[in-house]
Parts: structure tokens; sequence; C-alpha cells
């Protein structure tokens, strides 16, 4: 079928003994159509959209969209029959309409970031459903670009208008925007993101973030920002202003994770923040239910824990500092071996209670080409008859381990995170994320991690070009790895979005 797209005339043979030839000559009819819409010939409808006038074709019309053919063919509309038709079309929408339009004749549309979803928002709204899929496929590959640009948020808020059945778009913008977040936040836009996206991140535990005192001053600039938007609104009573704020605040920062501050953290809080001067009385008492949780107050954090909103608070997220997180890299990869592994050690806290100054240290494997286990002998302890051998087993995967170096003296439950990078615009960010809750104790001390990522991509002969390498020369595999402690109060159960 390509090489029909690519001659004015292709001959194949036909079917049938007759030896009769088929000719196709689409790429001619195609120019006829397109010199229709480009010359203005033989229009029988115009289009006004804004303070522009496109003079068209109902019969093309139809033929692209359900929409324009009920409009345009069903007596019982009242543009049936009209010669001139005003579409009623948002400024930004009138700007593509053109790109639009052509794309109906021609089968082509120039898509940037700048313009991929008002052309979403068209076709849409007129059911092109090909050209729907174009923008989604677009705009899955420019996120980085997006961002950059400051449209990431405008992007997920017109997804999720337009397109929420689409849960391939949707789930990839909702965790770019949990597990990419101090990037997006690097560049202008993001404070745009509605107080119901924010309430709902908030609320997810894979929330990638320094911090939560980090996540805390985000949500601070945030929150300054809709507040001026509130108060620039003239039509609003001042009382209605003061009430949209007092929600913003109960209905927002009541999720951030006070209680997974340190002490000093905790006393930054009260010592600066514009809805620490509004609300001073809910931040005293927030600080104080952190303040309760380090000191082990159990009876106290257990009311807390049962009382509205507190099911999350005690509950850590993946922190990406130091203090949580080891990277790893494998560089030039083309020359790893299968079946090796790189290690690492590192350390955290036993706990997010500045009270405990224990640390656990932790063996970190990570297998990118499988996992060979040689041949060994397994001994019998009463006799040499119960000696047997165990052959060579090969798991192809990709392998994170992870041994507690210490044998716990109680079963301890962690959180396990582990990001994988890719590239996207020439740029690296976090495409995947697993997340484990893992029981360390005395008789359990390992966690295999598998099927990180899909082994074939990495393989010998598709490895040069898999999506998952990144780096100058796209020869690295980056990973971070992120192991935050749980207490019995920790809630691991983050709601979904709606």
């Amino acid at each position: 079928m390509q090489a029909e797209l690519d001659s004015d005339r292709v001959f194949q043979p036909d079917c049938s003994d007759m030896g009769l030839k088929t000719l196709y000559n689409t790429n001619s009819v195609l120019r006829k159509i397109a010199n229709l819409y480009a010359e203005r010939l033989m229009s029988d409808v115009t289009l006004v959209v804004g303070e522009n006038r496109y003079p068209a074709h109902r019969i093309i019309l139809c033929a692209s969209s359900d929409v324009f053919q009920v409009m345009l063919m069903n007596a019982t509309w009242r543009e049936f029959g009209d010669a001139v038709i005003t579409l009623q079309e948002e400024e930004r929408c009138q700007g593509v309409f053109p790109q639009f339009l052509r794309y109906m004749y021609v089968g082509k549309m120039t898509i940037s970031v700048d313009t991929a979803v008002y052309i979403l928002k068209l076709a849409d709204k007129y059911n092109i459903h090909d050209l729907v899929q174009i923008c989604i496929n677009y705009m899955k590959l420019h996120l980085n670009k997006a961002t950059a640009k400051g449209h990431f948020v405008e992007w997920l808020h017109n997804a999720l208008q337009i397109c929420p059945g689409r849960k391939d778009l949707i789930s990839m913008l909702e965790n770019y925007l949990k597990w990419n977040l101090e990037r997006i936040v690097s560049y202008p836009g993001w404070e745009q993101l509605s107080p119901g996206l924010m309430n709902w991140l908030l609320q997810q535990n894979d929330l990638v973030v320094r911090s939560e005192f980090r996540l805390y001053e985000l949500v601070e600039v945030w929150f300054r920002y809709q507040r001026a938007q509130i108060e620039g609104r003239c039509e609003m009573r001042e009382q209605d202003r003061e009430s949209a704020i007092n929600k913003l605040i109960h209905g927002v920062l009541v999720h951030i994770r006070f209680a997974m501050m340190s002490l000093p953290q905790l006393a930054n809080v009260l010592m600066s923040g514009a809805s620490v001067r509004m609300l001073k009385e809910f931040y005293v008492g927030r600080v104080a239910d952190g303040m309760n949780f380090h000191s082990h107050h159990l009876e106290i954090v257990g009311a807390i824990r049962a009382s509205e909103m507190g099911e999350l608070q005690f509950t850590p997220r993946l922190y990406s500092s130091d203090l949580w997180s080891l990277e790893i890299a494998v560089d030039y990869f083309h020359r790893v071996e299968k079946y090796s592994s790189v290690a690492s050690v590192f350390f955290t806290p036993t706990s997010f209670s500045d009270v405990d100054e224990e640390s656990n240290g932790w063996d970190v494997e990570f297998f990118p080409l499988g996992v060979r286990y040689k041949p060994a002998q397994l001994i019998g302890i009463y006799s040499a008859a119960t000696n047997r051998e165990i052959p060579e087993c090969i798991i192809r995967t990709v392998r994170l381990r992870i041994t507690s170096q210490s044998a716990m003296r109680t079963e301890c439950r962690y959180m396990v995170g582990v990001l994988i990078c890719s590239m996207m615009n020439d740029e690296e960010y976090v495409r995947l994320c697993h997340v484990r809750v893992a029981y360390f104790s005395s008789d359990h001390r390992v966690l295999n991690i598998d099927n990180l990522i899909p082994i074939g991509e990495l393989q010998m002969g598709t490895r040069k070009y898999s999506q998952y390498m990144v780096g100058e020369e796209q020869n690295t595999i980056r990973i971070k790895v992120v192991i935050v402690p749980l207490n019995r109060f920790s809630n691991v159960f983050a709601p979904p979005s709606e």
C-alpha cells in the first residue's frame, strides 16, 4: 500500500484470469482534491470562524466528519441548506482552523507543541477520529518539549476534558506528572495545575520528589499563584474570594504529610509561608501532628490516622534525595556481558523519626541482561547418596536484587521504588516506576524485582535502538532506587484518579 502512495501510477495484476490490470492513481486524485481547497474552486458552503471566512465543499466536510454530515445534511438542523455557517470556536482553535480544514482535503497536518492540543480539540469536536489519534500519538512523543515550553499542564487539563476514555494518554500524562515533578516545576506554567489535580497529586504515594518539605515549598508557590488568580476576579464578592482561598488551603494543603518532615523542617514551616500567616491555627495543628509522630505518641497518632484526611499522613512517598535513594548507571552498555551485574551499597535511616538515629545498609545488584545460576553440587548431610547436581539455570529478566545487610530483629516493612529513565526529545525523563511493599526480617533479607525493562529491548540485536538508553551517546541505562521505611500507621493505597 505504501508503494501505491509513493507512485502516481502503479499497476498490479488482477486476481482473475482475464489479464486485467488495476490502475492506482491515488496521489493524482489527492492533488486534484487539494486544488479544490487551494484554489477555492466550486465551493458550496462558507465556514465563518472568528473574523475569517473559509470556502469549503459539503461533500468533503461530510466525508471527513459525521458531525458536519449531520449539520449539513440533516434537515432538522438549523444549518441545513445554509450557504454560510458560523462556527463557534475558542480563539486558539481559530488560529489552527486553516490547517484543520486543509487536513480534510489532503490528509496532512503540521503539528507543534504549541498547536497540538487545539487541533485535538477540533478533531474531537467534529469526530475526525484519525486526526484525534494523530494528535494523541504526537502528544505521547513530545511531553518533554511541551513541558519545556510550559504546555504540560494545559495538555493534561485538556486531555482529561476531551478524551477521558483514552486511558493510554491519560495514564502517561498522570505518570509523567508524578514521576517528573521536579522537571515540570523547573519551567513556567505548572502553577496553573487545577485544585482538583493538585488535590489528587498530593494523595499519591508514588509521587517522586526530593523530600516532603520540598513538596510543601512547591505547593506554597502554587498556592500564591492560585490566590492571586482568585483575588483578581473582580466579579466575586470579597466574602466569596476569602471562602475560595480557605477552600484551597483546607482542600489541598491538608494532604501535605508533615509527619514525613524532620523536626528542623517542621520548625521552618511555622517560620514562613503565605498560607501559614493566613491560617496559623491550621498549621500549628498540622506541625503538632508531625511532632507527635516523631515523639512516638502512638495514641495521638492513631487518632489522627482515624480522622478524616488522616489516612496518608504517615505514609512516605518516593523521596529522591540522597538520604533515601541510590542512582545506578550502566555506562557503555554495548560492553556489558550477559548475566553480569552492577553492585552498589547505600544506607537509609530506619525511620522518619528524628529520635531514631539508626540506619540500615543495603546491598543493591542490578542485572540488566539476565540472571545466571551456575551448576552446583548439593551435598547430603547424612550420606553421599543424597548428593545431587543442580543444573545451570538462566532467567531472562532485568532484575534488581536488594539485600538487607543486617538481620533485622523484627519484621520491618519498606516501600521500594525503582525509577527507570528513558529519552524523549533528546532529554532524559522517568518513563517507568516500579513500586513494591517489601517485608524484611532475619529470615527474609532479599528482595528480587524482575522485569524492570523488557529484556528483549536490551539484547544484542536491538539495544542500540532501545528507548531505555540515555546519555549523550544513548548507551547508558540509568535507574534510581528509593527505599523508605513504612510504619504501623502507613497506608500504601493511594486513591485513584477521578
